[in-house]
């Protein structure tokens, strides 16, 4: 087995090739991430009554979501024991059963094996139903609507998982009365390309916009988004932040909600404003002065590790499913408050289907360039070589108040180098025990800093309603 030490270089940025490449590493990351890590299921909003159901993937496993009797969910493996048929195709629906089309095999909505035709006659009564239901995902968990599995019985709660995570992610899930839901059927679309890129490029990459995207910039921006010009060499606070350090999840946002920067890739922005405008001191109320004023309302690119991603703002959310080293899957959706206006969820559907849908003006410029960088390790010497994320390196630091490490701009490739030390740590460790926790070497480091105010003037956000 190759030297996993070797393929990625933390203190330089530095990636080889083959990560992107490479089947056996591949097959190495469904079983030491994707077995193994919590991964988004499905939102709540999506399956509201006992009986309704989402067919998914956990890596390259099938499975099928369910609301149960009491309003709990549970999730299956789309499998049927007798044979290894899916029990089911429909990407979604409302179902009391469901049944295998081999040999009608059927299984009640709680995973039990109900019928199995001639089961006198041909299983002369002597076939225990109770050991061949639908197996189950080893753990199921919500966090404000949003729904995770994990194979992984030894892996952390769901709670520690996301950890101080969610003290962002709050910003979009539990601001306004209500929280948030999903618009609209799931987009898919199919990229010849990495799992891995398309992760790094919403977790950190602002500095492609000016280039990738310079004509969609031209056409598609009415209010202008701080913090994500071209060249911008000292970039204060104020023109946004990337935060990394936060066990594989990141945030890129550009602390401009005030202005309402987040809409500021629709042709019309007035509705969004005035929403803003009309909840501002609910936000605030909620989440605090700094949350409430400077993230809800901005541009914020979330990145849940290792595949769920959503943006406030652009408003559309999306799970990225691997199908080999050189191909993933791409789910997206529009997202919503529940409390916004109908008439600004029509917006958002529409803008989000503009900028980021199958057709969209942005994606298909990533989708370009992805495949790309994908298709070219197929070459031999091609594959020896490197790649780097070595932009702004030595300028992290801490914010008292601010969970994770900072980097100040959104030009910046901190959450690349973070998001592929935490690719590493799983890929090396043998089980959760050997996994690094981050977030608990920066409470101290964060207590020292607040001891020294080591960052006068700095901004130190307060923490809001939990």
């Amino acid at each position: 087995m190759m030297d996993l030490s070797q393929l990625v270089d933390t203190k330089t940025g530095r990636q080889s090739k083959k990560i992107f490449t490479d089947p056996d590493l591949y097959e190495l990351e469904m079983e030491r991430i994707y077995a193994r890590c919590w991964l988004f299921l499905a939102h709540e909003s999506q399956i509201p009554e006992p009986g309704d159901f989402m067919r998914t993937f956990m890596g390259e496993d099938e499975v099928l979501v369910i609301r149960q009797d009491d309003g709990s969910i549970n999730a299956f493996l789309n499998f049927c024991p007798h044979r290894g048929n899916r029990i089911c195709k429909a990407d979604k629906g409302h179902q009391r059963q469901f049944s295998c089309a081999y040999h009608g095999w059927s299984f009640a909505t709680n995973g039990d094996l109900i019928g199995v035709p001639l089961e006198t006659e041909a299983y002369y009564d002597k076939l225990n139903k109770q050991d061949f239901g639908l197996i189950p995902v080893t753990q199921v968990d919500t966090y404000k609507g949003l729904v995770f599995g994990c194979f992984d019985a030894d892996g952390p709660s769901l709670s520690d998982y996301l950890g101080d995570m969610k003290w962002y992610i709050d910003v979009w899930l539990d601001a306004m009365p209500g929280g948030s839901e999903l618009l609209g059927n799931t987009q898919k679309v199919t990229i010849d390309a990495n799992w891995k890129l398309p992760i790094e490029n919403v977790a950190g990459d602002g500095y492609h916009l000016g280039w990738a995207h310079a004509g969609a910039m031209t056409v598609s921006t009415s209010l202008g988004v701080s913090g994500l010009s071209v060249g911008n060499t000292d970039v204060d606070i104020s023109g946004g932040l990337s935060i990394a350090g936060l066990n594989g999840h990141s945030v890129l946002a550009s602390l401009d909600g005030e202005d309402g920067s987040g809409y500021g890739f629709y042709p019309d922005p007035q509705p969004a404003l005035d929403y803003l405008q009309q909840n501002r001191a609910t936000a605030i109320e909620k989440l605090g002065e700094f949350r409430g004023k400077n993230l809800w309302g901005s541009q914020i690119n979330f990145t849940i590790y290792p595949n769920l991603q959503f943006l406030p703002g652009l408003n559309w959310f999306r799970v990225y499913h691997p199908k080999g080293p050189g191909r993933y899957e791409q789910w997206t959706w529009a997202m919503a408050e529940k409390a916004m206006p109908e008439s600004l969820k029509q917006q958002i559907i529409e803008n989000q289907a503009r900028t980021f849908g199958p057709a969209g003006l942005f994606d298909n410029d990533d989708g370009d360039n992805l495949e790309a960088i994908t298709e070219l390790g197929r070459g031999w010497r091609t594959r020896q070589a490197d790649v780097y994320a070595n932009m702004a390196l030595g300028r992290e630091h801490t914010l008292p108040g601010l969970p994770g490490i900072i980097t100040d701009g959104l030009v910046c490739e901190q959450n690349q180098r973070w998001m592929y030390r935490r690719w590493l740590d799983l890929m090396q460790a043998d089980g959760w025990a050997e996994v690094p926790d981050y977030q608990a070497e920066q409470a101290e480091l964060r207590q020292c800093e607040q001891a020294e105010a080591g960052f006068t003037g700095q901004p130190q956000p307060e923490q809001g309603a939990a």
